[in-house]
């Protein structure tokens, strides 16, 4: 056999196992929905209070994450929800926000512009879509 033409396809099956690698562990890591994820949650706040006034909330677990420069980090399971809420030390302040499921980046607004009939319509559409 032709050396060149052997290389080649010892190459191409090498490539071919690791291609088929990476989709298998990307796939598992999709559907794996039992198994704990990092979570990494930024906090985008425009509201008239300081960061350390928020913190992350996963009712299912009842785990919690405090903030620090804009950024938690949770573990929990894939599509848990995960919702902003005003830290209970803080119990004179109220602030309702919208759930989101737990994926490996989640981005948590602190929005206290906007109305909350803006907010209720966001959050009526997020769920009708799935977003």
């Amino acid at each position: 056999m032709n050396p060149n033409l052997f290389g080649a396809l010892l190459l191409a099956a090498l490539l071919s196992v690791t291609g088929l690698a990476m989709v298998w562990l990307g796939i598992f890591d999709r559907v794996g929905g039992n198994t704990l994820i990092d979570v990494r949650l930024t906090l985008s706040n425009s509201c008239p209070v300081e960061d350390s006034y928020f913190i992350a909330y996963a009712p299912k677990s009842g785990r919690t994450a405090r903030f620090s420069n804009g950024i938690a980090i949770m573990r929990l399971k894939r599509g848990e929800i995960v919702r902003l809420v005003i830290d209970p030390t803080y119990s004179s302040l109220n602030y309702a926000a919208y759930d989101e499921k737990a994926s490996r980046e989640v981005a948590l607004v602190a929005d206290c512009i906007s109305s909350e009939r803006q907010k209720m319509v966001t959050r009526t559409l997020r769920q009708q879509f799935g977003n």
